[in-house]
């Protein structure tokens, strides 16, 4: 009994846990599960959400964000920031005392420097467009950076706020982008420390953070491209948390009563959705072809599939949760034979052959894109589904190479700016997905930039979804509701579970109970 009693207390001591198959893990560390390896560990040129997940930990946002969306300081590197009265001119005052990981001082200067990697074309960041309205970037000390734009754009701080990173100038120029990449420096409430290829990226708590030092000591994103794999180890408590936990997994793990974890979901600011190849030379420049396409899918059925209650059918781009939604948008609702007639009127009465791209990585994606095969044949086309690893996806979605792909976009922040602002035909997004031009929604996304009256600004939102839908640039499926499991142990604050907060951009606010 002694010898028992001073095992426990030292098992209390070193902080252990005692699994249910023996094995004794220490809560020192948390373990994020993500189904691909990122592609690339760098703010400015990312496109995966994976890496997002990592750079976030790393990083400090210049402006965040409150769980009613709304843009504050607190938590920001920018201690305070001004908006001039014509809208043209914002200045942004640092926080001094913030540190990188690497010892230097964080200054104006380096955001300054974040702000031109972003605007050089040679970077070929997909958000370069979003700050091709600066004039000028004017360091007006050490720690008050004045930002000079063309012309006031109401998205600015939307669009415009450096994907939450605020990047080390000095630690950069000296090693250069590669090297960064392999050991990426910032000044967020996490450090680098190593990328183990093929299995997890690992992070540890920097202890010198200099706003609320994370609770956990480290933190690891492991790479599981097969969810059920996944959900085993999460089920052993070997991991923690599954990012983008697939709604049929969260549903079987609640109507588990053995399972030992905690649950939770939340409208997440999203949408899924297929899109078309609308270059020249592409079948789908047709958009009688797109609209084919769009009649011959039963979404109910796709929702059915994979989401079961974890979805609502998307009408427009903007989820239906948000003002600017656009409920009036053609939502082309199963119509098979509509679908027949419309082949016949582009001169494919017989149909056509075409494939749709998936990344293999994303169980539920490559499902829908397989029923979204079958109900294609119902009308006559033949749908071959091309699945791909997350990077050659991209590049081949990206370089035109897939017909239809099938793709999802998420926001994080309350304006949903982002959302159609791909569609405008100067946007760095615009031929990553697909290539689309029309000049009434150009000049519709220029009058959403400058608008300052809320409420007509979100009927502009709603105009151009309805005018845009009817090219059928893309085919909204669903807006999707997060269900995330994760490990009874795990304190995760109410707070981060809204519209605009994924829990899983805040893990330096988690902690073990």
């Amino acid at each position: 009994m002694k010898k028992l009693s001073i095992i426990l207390a030292l098992s209390l001591v070193l902080g252990l846990v005692v699994m249910a198959n023996g094995e004794v893990m220490a809560r020192d560390t948390v373990r994020v599960a993500i189904q691909s390896e990122p592609s690339r560990l760098n703010p400015v040129t990312r496109e995966d959400t994976e890496a997002g997940y990592i750079l976030s930990m790393i990083h400090d946002p210049l402006i965040e964000l409150d769980s009613e969306g709304n843009y504050i300081t607190d938590g920001a590197v920018a201690e305070d920031y001004e908006v001039s009265e014509d809208g043209t001119v914002y200045t942004f005052y640092i926080r001094e005392g913030i540190t990188f990981h690497d010892g230097n001082e964080l200054t104006a200067e380096d955001v300054k420097f974040s702000y031109e990697q972003f605007m050089d074309e040679e970077m070929g960041s997909p958000h370069h467009s979003y700050y091709e309205g600066i004039e000028e970037l004017n360091l007006l000390d050490d720690y008050t950076l004045e930002i000079v734009l063309e012309s006031p754009d109401v998205a600015f701080l939307t669009t415009a706020r450096l994907r939450g990173h605020v990047m080390p100038k000095d630690y950069i120029e000296d090693v250069g982008w590669e090297a960064y990449e392999r050991n990426p420096v910032g000044s967020g409430p996490y450090r680098f420390v190593e990328h183990h290829s093929g299995a997890f990226i690992e992070l540890e708590r920097n202890e010198d953070f200099w706003h609320h030092v994370a609770e956990i000591p480290n933190l690891e994103f492991r790479f599981y491209p097969e969810i059920s794999t996944a959900v085993m180890a999460l089920e052993a408590k070997e991991i923690d948390f599954i990012a983008e936990l697939p709604a049929d997994e969260y549903n079987s793990l609640k109507n588990n009563p053995a399972a030992e974890l905690k649950f939770g979901s939340f409208e997440i600011f999203q949408d899924h959705r297929i899109v078309f190849n609308k270059r020249d030379d592409s079948i789908f420049s047709d958009k009688r072809l797109r609209q084919a396409v769009a009649y011959a899918i039963n979404r109910e059925e796709l929702i059915a599939l994979t989401r079961g209650d974890l979805a609502v059918p998307a009408v427009g781009r903007v989820p239906g949760f948000h003002a600017a939604s656009a409920p009036d948008a053609n939502a082309y609702e199963y119509n098979p034979d509509r679908a027949r007639e419309l082949l016949e009127e582009a001169g494919y009465p017989d149909g056509f052959e075409t494939e749709i791209y998936a990344p293999s990585g994303y169980r539920e994606r490559v499902m829908e894109s397989e029923q979204i095969q079958q109900q294609l044949a119902d009308v006559g086309i033949e749908a071959e589904v091309v699945t791909l690893e997350w990077g050659t996806y991209l590049d081949a979605t990206g370089e035109g190479e897939a017909p239809i792909f099938r793709e999802r976009w998420s926001a994080t922040a309350p304006d949903p700016f982002s959302f159609i602002e791909n569609w405008y035909s100067e946007s760095s997004w615009n031929p990553i997905f697909g290539v689309y031009h029309n000049d009434e929604v150009d000049e519709l996304i220029s009058q959403i930039r400058v608008e300052t009256d809320t409420e007509r600004r979100w009927e502009l939102f709603r105009e151009v979804q309805e005018v845009a839908m009817e090219d059928v640039p893309s085919y909204p499926l669903y807006w999707p509701i997060d269900g995330l499991a994760y490990n009874d142990q795990l304190h995760i604050p109410e707070d981060l579970f809204n519209d605009f907060r994924n829990p899983i951009s805040h893990i330096n606010l988690w902690s073990f109970e």
